[in-house]
């Protein structure tokens, strides 16, 4: 159960609902969710973090406990969206967290606000490589109203890969098992047209002019030597890009291991301007 108030703001003419947790001075720690679940994937997090550091969550448009709001939207409204919510709280500089495809918006931010304002990027669990066949066929499957359930199911058992972790288990049952049919298709829609865009997340981020330290860290899939030569190839031909497989059970390493992951952030930190 969350200590922290949820708070709101009505940023570009939409109700963002966001919390704030700590106290310490110096640039926050910003954490972006995935689609179609919010900032509970971060609430085993913060009592790890929250003596270092001063944490922003919020959930996108679309994912407050108020789900009114029906439009489409996609990653330049959620980029827009971050940007007006941070001016409002008047933060400049930063270190943010990504998971999943919510490593869209923030490779975004990384490159229009640069190294000097998002001073570090940790991206949790995000399919790096080209979508593989059964992930492209799962979006399109998830789009139609008649398949959208056993195709969550699908994920879901994926995702979970065995794992009997009751915290990764109650965040897909109370979280994600919140949004509806209209999110879960749009959240396909949108990182179905993010690959077809930009082919992967590597390629996007080979893009940015000028990035800040950005690493990769993961547990799906298992035991892959393809996706580690990926990563690998990656991190020898980019200094600022590095990688962890942490050897977890789930998609949700924030969930399942919040230490793990708050170590690889202050990690991640301590490499800034080195």
């Amino acid at each position: 159960m969350s200590q922290h108030m949820y708070l709101t703001k009505t940023i570009n003419g939409v109700e963002i609902c966001y919390d704030q947790a700590g106290y310490v001075e110096g640039p926050p720690v910003v954490m972006l969710s995935g689609w179609a679940h919010d900032m509970r994937v971060y609430e085993g997090m913060i009592p790890h973090l929250i003596n270092n550091h001063r944490i922003i969550r919020f959930n996108w448009r679309g994912h407050a406990p108020n789900r009114d709001y029906t439009a489409d939207f996609g990653v330049e409204e959620q980029v827009k969206d971050t940007i007006g919510l941070l001016e409002a709280l008047g933060v400049d500089k930063f270190y943010l967290i990504s998971h999943s495809h919510g490593g869209w918006p923030a490779l975004e931010l990384a490159d229009r606000l640069g190294k000097d304002r998002v001073l570090s990027l940790l991206m949790i669990d995000q399919i790096m490589s080209p979508p593989p066949p059964e992930f492209a066929s799962g979006l399109k499957a998830m789009q139609d109203p008649e398949t959208w359930l056993a195709t969550r199911k699908g994920l879901f058992d994926n995702w979970m890969s065995g794992s009997d972790n009751k915290a990764v288990q109650d965040h897909l049952v109370y979280c994600m098992g919140s949004y509806g049919h209209d999110m879960w298709s749009l959240s396909c829609r949108v990182i179905e047209g993010a690959y077809e865009t930009h082919g992967s997340p590597m390629h996007r981020m080979r893009k940015i002019a000028n990035p800040p330290p950005i690493r990769h860290i993961f547990s799906h899939p298992h035991n892959s030597p393809e996706y580690h030569a990926l990563h690998e190839e990656m991190a020898k031909e980019n200094s600022w890009f590095s990688y962890t497989d942490l050897k977890g059970e789930t998609h949700f390493p924030s969930v399942e291991i919040p230490e793990k992951v708050c170590e690889e952030l202050e990690s991640l930190i301590a490499t800034i301007g080195k």
